[in-house]
């Protein structure tokens, strides 16, 4: 692992005009897209992209609604809407509409800071939810049914056309 250090000033070596090798030479890194990876990082958020986080990254429920909402609303890439949220891996917007999808995406149970003063759902609000996320299960079975007939029924028609 390097340091923040030696990332800054490998980056702003390689920016300033130095060659790709004479900054892996100098700072003897080995790997061959380390430092494209460094650079990619310092343009997407600035010297904090290049730090290491122990960790890994935590995101609570509602940020990753809000994220996938956003993205929906805005016809946007994934690699844009994680630059405007701070992601640094927009494969990870990618998997929280997956896990969306298949009804994998649940509140969890850890809190984030965040959500600290907001009180707990009383059991009437959470049956209420429960009901709502129901109907909506069902809405978005009728339609994805409707769909798939209407589109034999287009391929029907073509075929009859070519006959």
């Amino acid at each position: 692992m390097f340091s923040k250090e030696i990332k800054i000033k490998a980056v702003l070596d390689y920016l300033s005009g130095k060659s790709f090798t004479y900054v892996n030479r100098k700072y003897g890194i080995k790997g061959s897209a380390t430092i494209y990876q460094w650079v990619h990082l310092f343009k997407e958020f600035g010297v904090e992209g290049l730090y290491t986080y122990p960790s890994k990254t935590f995101y609570d429920y509602s940020f990753k609604i809000k994220v996938i909402t956003w993205r929906v609303n805005h016809r946007a890439s994934y690699p844009v809407t994680a630059k405007r949220y701070r992601i640094r891996n927009p494969a990870t917007i990618w998997q929280w509409e997956r896990e969306l999808e298949s009804g994998r995406l649940k509140p969890n149970d850890r809190r984030s800071r965040k959500m600290t003063d907001k009180k707990p759902l009383t059991r009437e609000e959470f049956k209420k939810l429960e009901e709502e996320n129901r109907r909506l299960r069902i809405r978005v079975a009728y339609l994805e049914k409707l769909h798939a007939l209407t589109q034999k029924k287009k391929n029907s028609q073509i075929k009859r056309k070519h006959d």
